[in-house]
């Protein structure tokens, strides 16, 4: 880095379903499937069933999802079908970057 530029944080509006699948992907490889080939995983296979990811890992996963798209994962929105596979991940997180950031602002204003 340049001295005297600073780092943009990295863009998330209208990130494409296929930019967040490849960046879930990349991660859930490097975290969870370390040394696997890209091809051991499926954006159908079950990340929690099928022992992907744990319960440790769940909040690992959940906190990566949070910083890089810059969402809030909210405790009502924890449910096994949101998170249950890759496709899973990335039809959530695509609905919540299309969401109003008002809600949010809103949500932390109650708390």
């Amino acid at each position: 880095m340049k001295e005297g530029k600073k780092r943009e944080p990295q863009k998330t509006i209208g990130l494409s379903p296929a930019a967040i699948r490849k960046d879930v992907r990349k991660f859930i490889l490097a975290n969870f499937l370390a040394g696997d080939h890209e091809s051991s995983l499926r954006d159908d296979d079950l990340l929690f069933e099928g022992g992907i990811v744990d319960s440790a890992g769940a909040l690992v996963f959940i906190s990566f999802l949070e910083e890089r798209f810059r969402i809030s994962v909210l405790d009502e929105e924890l449910f096994p079908s949101n998170f249950a596979s890759v496709n899973h991940v990335v039809d959530y997180v695509s609905k919540k970057l299309r969401k109003p950031r008002a809600s949010s602002a809103l949500r932390d204003a109650v708390v």
